[in-house]
């Protein structure tokens, strides 16, 4: 008889239930040999953290395929990518004109000779969906023969969906890239000069906070410097190549221990502009202005992006809240330091080695980042800090800062 049970909504942001660790748990199993997913939306984010489990369950002789929606713009270039190049079989689910119906499904089906493990709820095959957005699926956990009955009506919402689709290939692929159907992540999430209107942060309502767990890192074996050549728009892979890695590692947040300086400074990673430029909108346009004359000037960001700041105590509670501050950031050449200045009570606030999470805002937005600043000894200090899966130089410093990247 079918087992049945049931994610709640605040289960996945709080870390107690999380898809991505269901799923992973599954693709480690012996006795489940297949893996289909129909969802709406996909983005790369969920399955460079599951790469190396993919790349055993077919390595294994097991099988992936899935179903995409692309309706809104919802799915990725990168995440159509990683699936041509790493899927068995991937299809496309769209629909154009007047009163379109939008391909709204999320199912997630392993099988095996004698066991089935569903889900089938809210959970779009993103980050969020995964790992911290407030849904809700219910996990089927079947017996076969006994729950066949069960298992034949999943699989006929595969074999239905397929009525929408056509199968992936590079050529589709490229189409999609070009008609802005499967937008490039890099792209969506850009913050490049002259992009935002500025305007000021209009007042919200308050509502009830959860305290979430953040989303596990991106694999550092996943990021690698950009070429120093400026690229030309990313061509499609080749079908079935071997665990190619995506075109543009696209990422949401910058986690990284920061250590202030009296006079406001900051220092970032020059690691972490190389691995991700566009998140910083690097390389800089523009120049400092030296106070003495015969000093040199440096690069710096123009205009300065504009930030959300907010310092949260040992006990998790905010205490310090900047709205739309600039954050004067500047390439300090002789010593290859990216340096960001932020107000003087933050400082004096932070200690040394706290966390800072740099997010990155939506393009329809008009600021650039929300950075919160958490100050060791809290819960969400630690659960960032487990972020941070790389190690910057020590600078001559007894411990070494680490970064990582959500």
């Amino acid at each position: 008889m079918a087992k049945i049970s049931i994610q709640k909504p605040t289960d996945q942001p709080s870390g107690k239930v999380r898809l991505l660790n269901e799923l992973r748990v599954n693709f480690n199993r012996a006795d489940l040999d297949n893996f289909r997913i129909i969802v709406a939306f996909a983005k790369v984010g969920p399955l460079l953290r599951l790469q190396q489990d993919i790349r055993n369950w077919i390595n294994n002789g097991k099988t992936v395929e899935a179903i995409f929606g692309i309706d809104a713009k919802g799915t990725s270039y990168q995440a159509l990518e990683f699936a041509l190049a790493n899927f068995n079989q991937t299809h496309i689910a769209y629909s154009s004109g007047v009163c379109s119906p939008t391909f709204h499904p999320k199912i997630y089906l392993f099988t095996g000779k004698d066991k089935a493990v569903a889900y089938v709820g809210s959970n779009n095959l993103t980050v969020g969906g995964t790992e911290t957005n407030l849904e809700t699926h219910i996990k089927f956990e079947l017996l076969l023969p006994d729950d066949n009955d069960i298992l034949l009506e999943l699989q006929d919402c595969w074999d239905d969906s397929l009525q929408i689709a056509r199968e992936l290939d590079a050529d589709l692929l490229k189409a999609l890239l070009e008609s802005g159907l499967a937008p490039n992540e890099s792209e969506t999430r850009k913050t490049a000069v002259g992009q935002r209107i500025r305007t000021a942060k209009k007042p919200q309502p308050t509502f009830p906070k959860l305290k979430v767990t953040p989303p596990s890192a991106i694999p550092k074996e996943n990021l690698r410097k950009p070429k120093k050549k400026k690229e030309a728009a990313p061509v499609p892979v080749p079908e079935k190549a071997p665990f190619s890695e995506v075109s543009t590692i696209a990422v949401e947040a910058l986690v990284i221990q920061i250590i202030p300086h009296h006079n406001g400074e900051v220092f970032l990673s020059k690691t972490a502009v190389d691995q991700n430029p566009e998140f910083f909108g690097w390389p800089f346009t523009g120049k400092t202005v030296p106070k003495k004359p015969t000093n040199p000037a440096y690069p710096q960001r123009e205009p300065d992006p504009i930030v959300n700041i907010i310092v949260f105590s040992s006990s998790g509670l905010p205490i310090i809240s900047y709205a739309d501050f600039n954050l004067n950031t500047v390439y300090y050449e002789p010593k290859s330091e990216i340096r960001i200045t932020v107000p003087q009570d933050v400082v004096q606030a932070t200690p040394e080695y706290s966390v800072m999470v740099m997010k990155q805002a939506e393009i329809d937005q008009p600021y650039d980042y929300d950075i919160e600043i958490y100050i060791p000894g809290s819960e969400q200090y630690n659960a960032y800090l487990s972020a941070c899966n790389q190690t910057m130089p020590s600078g001559g410093k007894k411990v070494a800062r680490k970064f990582g990247w959500l």
